[in-house]
């Protein structure tokens, strides 16, 4: 192969045109993209620890969250212990209530039954009276009845 002055020429027209190239297009193609690169990475480990903070702020959240639920779950404990403590002391005060009312309705109706006897036995000794003043026509001494006498049935 013959080496002419044109091979010469384009050799070094090559070698400048690639050393003009890096220079000028290659250089700042590749800087961009060392940037680039080195952006990417520091996003990525940014995306990283913030991953990592957000998953122990989950966790964390988790925690507090069922250390509220079993809190709330002792007070609703509690208060429906409380709740149901106190109905019961208000069924047994309304039966304590009731029950004195019906003792002293009882009562009542006792000292009723005994007036009406009372009565009663006043009136069988009026009508006694009133039946022996038609019968015998004269009036008969009933004052000195005892009324603890009559039989009551």
């Amino acid at each position: 192969m013959e080496l002419d002055a044109t091979f010469l020429i384009s050799l070094i027209s090559f070698i400048l045109f690639v050393f003009i190239m890096n220079k000028i297009f290659y250089g700042p193609v590749l800087k961009i993209m060392k940037e680039r690169q080195l952006f990417v990475e520091q996003n990525y480990n940014q995306a990283k620890l913030n991953k990592d903070e957000t998953k122990k702020q989950i966790q964390y959240r988790e925690i507090e969250l069922e250390k509220s639920r079993d809190e709330a779950r002792g007070l609703i404990a509690e208060n429906s212990k409380k709740l149901k403590e106190e109905q019961l002391k208000k069924i047994a005060k309304y039966k304590d209530d009731k029950f004195k009312a019906v003792s002293e309705e009882r009562d009542n109706m006792k000292k009723s039954a005994l007036e009406a006897k009372e009565t009663l036995k006043d009136n069988v000794v009026d009508m006694a009276k009133i039946i022996s003043l038609k019968i015998l026509g004269d009036s008969v001494n009933i004052n000195n009845i005892d009324k603890s006498q009559i039989k009551e049935q």
